[in-house]
């Protein structure tokens, strides 16, 4: 037999995890030291792969990826497995991927018991028949788990995973049971939610999500994940999850490859009372109350998703992220019963309890300052932007190349197509008006490409140019935006002559600012 390289691949299998599980053996070693024994006996050249963990599907197995590209790119012509299911169990697609670069290559499969020879019809039938019953041993082995899972699920009892922010699982009966410090935790939320958080006037003010979150992060509790900061969407998720007032929901969702599905409401699998709740039936009703009242409103609301005037140019100074606005109104009754309208309009970091000030507050801050800019004269303006033009310099690229060859030659093409023209009416193919026609249309496409060509082209300009057309562009732009009311349009006058603006908070509604003028 003509093996002349090996690859021993070992991996655990599900049966090898569920043994180390009650007995502690590590069978990784064991099946390690079975193939040490039979490959030593052939006195060929071998390596050894191993998988530490266990998959279905090739995809999931990085090691035996490397393993399979080797075997491909003929490093190997043999690969030595303690039994041919350890090849792998995954899709059948999978299996016609293997048994194809079998019989291609040639590749011998070593046993510690027998060598497979893919040349040989009876070893290759051999073959065939395991791939397949290791196929269709793992689907039997899944219905079974899944089916158990289902059953138990039937019966209220938790099958899927870590227990929940709030509970314990126990053990010896798989029921969740409430974890008091935690719980404690999760009625405050829901109580937050419902009645709102108590002011210093003795008032109570409507908080969402997002509050709450701040409110849990303030008090310094940590996160379901044991973090320091809490998401609005891990406040807005556990308010939703009905596993606190003690119902099991199982089976609503199907994974089709690598995305999630919802599955028909006659195919869940929801069991009441299925543990002691945390929160009471009342409680649970007021809060999805609340929420679906929020959400029938939104599909009615005219949203307009253009871009506000500082879009895309603030950043915080403390963890330098994006900052994003952020508006709601309020309603307030008065003592005498009438009806008290109140907008807020916030510009906000995405990073929780980061940082938040007056949205035309940062607006009005950097018209003021660009105002200052413009009163300034050249050599004071020249002084306050040297480096600041120097580090936009050299970040800037000298000239789009892809642009300006593609723009070459199409001008080329054109050029090419206008001594056609010419040589039909010189010929009387082309009458006179059929001529200056084709000639315009030629001669305007010639004309705009020369422009496009000028864009692209490097900036040649001196410092000293660029600071007044810098000076004048203040100007100009100061009289537009004073113009227009258009919340799109100041934005993109102010991203045409601003490049970043650095906020940074130092006090209640105080905070100081630095704008960086657009060079290039």
């Amino acid at each position: 037999m003509e093996i002349k390289s090996i690859i021993c691949y070992l991996r655990r299998s599900r049966q090898d995890i569920e043994r180390e599980k009650r007995t502690g053996e590590d069978t990784l070693s064991t099946q390690k030291r079975i193939m040490i024994d039979a490959l030593n006996r052939l006195e060929t050249p071998y390596e050894m792969a191993e998988e530490i963990g266990s998959g279905d599907k090739i995809d999931t197995r990085p090691i035996f990826q490397e393993v399979l590209k080797n075997l491909r790119d003929g490093k190997y012509n043999a690969i030595a497995v303690k039994e041919i299911p350890r090849i792998g169990r995954g899709t059948y697609s999978d299996m016609g991927q293997i048994y194809d670069l079998i019989m291609e290559k040639r590749i011998f499969i070593i046993t510690p018991h027998k060598v497979y020879d893919p040349s040989n019809p009876s070893d290759l039938r051999q073959i065939r028949f395991e791939l397949f019953l290791a196929r269709e041993e793992f689907e039997m082995i899944k219905e079974r788990l899944i089916g158990a899972k289902y059953n138990l699920a039937a019966e209220g009892k938790w099958v899927v995973g870590a227990a929940p922010y709030g509970y314990d699982l126990n053990s010896r009966t798989s029921r969740l049971q409430p974890k008091e410090e935690e719980a404690e935790i999760v009625r405050l939320m829901f109580t937050l939610y419902i009645y709102g958080l108590e002011t210093d006037t003795g008032t109570k003010k409507d908080v969402s999500f997002r509050a709450i979150a701040t409110y849990l992060t303030n008090l310094g509790i940590p996160t379901p994940r044991k973090a320091k900061n809490w998401r609005y969407m891990t406040v807005k998720r556990m308010l939703q999850n009905p596993v606190y007032c003690g119902t099991l929901k199982y089976r609503t969702r199907k994974r089709i490859g690598n995305k999630y599905y919802d599955r028909p409401e006659n195919e869940w699998i929801v069991v009441q009372n299925a543990h002691e709740p945390i929160i009471d039936k009342e409680t649970w009703d007021l809060s999805q109350n609340k929420i679906n009242n929020i959400s029938k409103k939104l599909p009615n609301t005219k949203l307009d998703f253009s871009p506000c005037e500082l879009a895309g140019l603030a950043v915080c100074s403390k963890c330098g992220r994006s900052m994003v606005r952020q508006s709601n109104v309020q309603h307030y009754t008065k003592k005498d019963g009438e009806e008290s309208i109140y907008r807020k309009e916030f510009l906000w970091c995405h990073t929780n309890s980061c940082t938040y000030v007056k949205y035309r507050d940062v607006e009005n801050s950097i018209i003021e300052h660009l105002q200052t800019l413009g009163d300034f004269d050249l050599e004071k303006l020249k002084e306050l932007f040297n480096d600041t033009y120097k580090h936009q310099k050299e970040a800037a690229p000298s000239s789009n190349t892809d642009t300006i060859t593609l723009v070459k030659k199409r001008e080329k093409d054109l050029k090419r197509r206008l001594d056609f023209i010419c040589e039909k009416y010189e010929s009387g193919v082309y009458d006179d008006q059929m001529f200056v026609r084709r000639k315009e249309e030629l001669e305007k496409e010639l004309e705009t490409l020369e422009n496009i060509a000028q864009k692209q082209s490097p900036n040649k300009n001196s410092y000293e140019e660029d600071i007044k057309t810098l000076k004048a562009n203040i100007q100009t732009f100061l009289a537009a935006y004073k113009e227009t009311e258009d919340k799109t349009l100041r934005n993109k006058l102010l991203r045409e002559l601003v490049l970043q603006v650095i906020v940074n908070k130092t006090g209640r509604s105080q905070f100081n600012l630095h704008v960086y003028p657009r060079f290039f």
